[in-house]
């Protein structure tokens, strides 16, 4: 009783944090080891920073995964990639209902973290379903990624490759096995067509899965009772399908004279798409990201900071988030009563954490894009220097949304530099929301009330 009551005093972040920094410390401890290595061996700081990538699914590297990497290195990187993606606390708790026993009080405090505002959901459904869905497209992925492999290549190989890939796609990770991404399959539509498919279905989130699969099964049957989806999730469907048509237009547009330039309007279209999933949050390219113009690059900013649904293998501040704070726009330019999304008003709670969410991840951003910028460029002139800003900048945003988009600044950063992003990336799987739940768990101030004043703003 007395470790029981010693447990439920471990707030659910940091058992979460110290869960995913244990993998990274087994995995890159893995990765260094001869065994690992294909040919030349890989450094601590290096292995340690495929490691983190790997299980906050971000995908940014340091070394070709292909070639630098052996069979049993690829397997603890996707071994790695699959913990992250679906979280410790979902494959432990998948573990102790295979054996018939309860989830344990932190896993179950952690799981209605997550789906606080449905609480018919029990825990126990949640987590079959994860698992489940993830299998099964996991599955359906790589079956048909094997189809368009299998003609290039030896049928094992074939099949380690959309193994590998199926599974980086769905938990959103990016991680690669070719040195060009999928640059060599950027025509290619049944490849293009499954990744998109396995990262959208990654970046909705576990809570939408489960409604999604009520929503379908009640619609399939003639006889049930109607069911509605919830605001949240109404709200992370939507969202996707603007940010990825909106991404894609711009995308379009933009690199029409650029890197689109002598294409056929389909395989345009194509790259434009798949460019646009790709930057919420999964890390895979089918152009040179270095190539790409200025506002091309800004608009990839802009989706690789908002990501994709919460709870799910993305990071970014969430769609949610970004639907909250323009709700809270409109509602103040408009001088509207309340906040709405889809004619439900947007709780006073739900705006404070999107407001502080967005402050603490723009602050995070700019203060690592200065550290990174200090610790890599040394003592470089500043004049020198400013070509190098939006190369980071990029870097800094992706190691943030774990996205894993980068403009060749990866591999060349030095060690301290490589040192923040991972910092970084570690911060971005957890969630800025995981910083402010965990200060939250500390001793509350005296409860003490103070004059209100109008401050004048703007």
């Amino acid at each position: 009783m007395f470790a029981l009551r010693q447990r439920r005093r471990i707030p659910p972040p940091t058992f979460l944090a110290v869960a995913l920094a244990g993998a990274i410390l087994i995995g890159g401890t893995l990765l260094r080891l001869p065994i690992a290595h294909a040919g030349e061996a890989v450094s601590w700081i290096d292995a340690f920073f495929t490691a983190t990538s790997a299980v906050c699914v971000t995908g940014l590297a340091v070394v070709d995964t292909g070639t630098r990497f052996s069979a049993f290195g690829q397997a603890v990187i996707l071994i790695l990639i699959q913990v992250g993606g679906l979280g410790i606390m979902t494959i432990g708790t998948v573990v102790l209902t295979a054996f018939g026993q309860r989830p344990s009080i932190i896993v179950r405090d952690l799981l209605r973290g997550f789906a606080s505002h449905r609480p018919s959901i029990r825990a126990r459904d949640v987590f079959r379903t994860i698992m489940l869905a993830t299998l099964l497209i996991e599955a359906l992925g790589a079956a048909l990624l094997l189809v368009a492999f299998a003609d290039e290549m030896a049928w094992p190989q074939a099949l380690w490759m959309a193994v590998f890939h199926s599974v980086s796609a769905f938990c959103n990770a990016g991680f690669g096995l070719w040195p060009d991404s999928l640059m060599r399959y950027a025509a290619d539509p049944l490849v293009n067509l499954t990744i998109m498919a396995l990262i959208i279905a990654g970046g909705l989130g576990f809570v939408v899965l489960v409604e999604l699969r009520h929503w379908l099964a009640a619609r399939a049957d003639a006889t049930a009772a109607p069911v509605r989806l919830s605001l949240h999730s109404r709200v992370v469907l939507v969202g996707t399908v603007i940010a990825i048509v909106g991404g894609a237009t711009a995308f379009f547009l933009l690199e029409a004279h650029n890197v689109l330039a002598d294409r056929p309007f389909g395989e345009r279209l194509l790259i434009a798409t798949f460019q646009s999933v790709t930057a919420r949050t999964a890390g895979f390219n089918t152009v040179d990201i270095g190539a790409l113009a200025n506002p091309t690059l800004m608009v990839l900013l802009l989706l690789m900071f908002v990501g994709a649904g919460p709870g799910s293998m993305a990071g970014g501040i969430k769609l949610t988030t970004a639907a909250s704070l323009l709700a809270l726009v409109r509602h103040r330019l408009r001088g509207s009563r309340e906040p709405r999304l889809f004619g439900r008003a947007v709780g006073d709670s739900t705006l404070e954490r999107a407001v502080v969410l967005t402050t603490v991840a723009t602050v995070l951003i700019f203060v690592c894009v200065a550290l990174i910028e200090t610790l890599h460029l040394g003592r470089v002139h500043h004049v020198a220097e400013r070509a190098d800003f939006l190369p980071v900048l990029f870097e800094t945003v992706s190691a943030f949304g774990t996205v894993g988009l980068s403009m060749d600044l990866t591999p060349s950063l030095a060690p301290a530099a490589k040192g923040v992003v991972m910092v970084l990336m570690f911060v971005g799987r957890l969630g800025p929301l995981w910083l402010m739940d965990f200060f939250q768990h500390l001793p509350p101030p005296p409860p003490v009330r103070h004059a209100p004043e109008e401050l004048m703003v703007g």
